[in-house]
């Protein structure tokens, strides 16, 4: 794959979602988990934190809560400007790439990044940073979907997130992100998931997703509804409407 090519492509979708993740009636699965993730980072007041991959800040913002300070690094300017005006003093919007993190080694007391990796053509390179960043002893935490134990129901999970939108690439399997911190040098301190169940339709449209590629997705779960063919994302249907399941991984990790 043409990474050059990819990453502009990255750049066009999450340009052209930045107010979605604005969007309370959007965003929900960007705010409902930002407790269990923030949680996981355990943050001590005064620490020093990286939010990789931060979209609008959401995570950054829940950090410096808990008395952080912390850099809200992405690539996407217009998510830094769609987010900035409720970034708190305590976070610092930097424009840069997850794969060359413009940052001195052992900088930063916690790494974090979420729902970045799928969309990435190298995402250990991504984890070799995060980790080049984190102090000795400090923490690596990475938040991202789950695949399917199936390789080929995982085939089809990301025929669809693909769909929906174009950017993502393919989710890490379950314990994929602890093997491969470990085969960095790290230590894997702690591996947890969540089930988290959604309405079809208000995912679609964070996305932008284009009339045809929605039709589409519609089809495929419609289809599996009907006995047809699994595509891991378990729909099922609440009040009539088409709802699926993601399942969330979350995986705490030592320098």
């Amino acid at each position: 794959m043409d990474r050059s090519a990819h990453d502009r492509h990255v750049t066009e979708e999450f340009t052209k979602q930045a107010a979605s993740f604005e969007d309370a009636s959007l965003n929900v699965a960007f705010t409902v988990g930002l407790p269990w993730l923030v949680d996981h980072v355990a943050p001590e007041p005064g620490w020093r934190v990286l939010d990789v991959a931060a979209g609008t800040g959401w995570v950054g913002r829940t950090l410096a809560e808990r008395g952080c300070d912390v850099v809200v690094l992405d690539r996407t300017e217009a998510m830094l400007e769609a987010g900035r005006s409720s970034l708190p003093d305590s976070c610092h919007p930097v424009r840069g790439d997850a794969d060359r993190l413009p940052f001195a080694a052992g900088c930063f007391d916690a790494v974090v990044t979420r729902f970045s990796l799928h969309h990435l053509v190298e995402p250990v390179r991504v984890l070799r940073e995060m980790t080049r960043v984190c102090r000795p002893g400090g923490r690596v935490v990475v938040k991202d979907l789950v695949a399917s134990t199936d390789p080929e129901v995982a085939r089809r999970q990301d025929r669809v997130e693909a769909l929906r939108d174009p950017s993502h690439l393919r989710m890490p399997a379950a314990g994929a992100v602890g093997s491969w911190l470990r085969r960095l040098g790290g230590e894997v301190l702690q591996v947890s998931q969540h089930d988290f169940d959604r309405p079809l339709e208000p995912w679609l449209r964070q996305a932008g997703t284009p009339p045809t590629r929605a039709e589409q997705v519609r089809a495929l779960l419609e289809s599996e509804l009907d006995g047809g063919e699994v595509t891991g994302m378990r729909p099922h249907r609440v009040e009539g409407q088409v709802w699926f399941h993601q399942t969330w991984e979350v995986t705490v990790g030592r320098g």
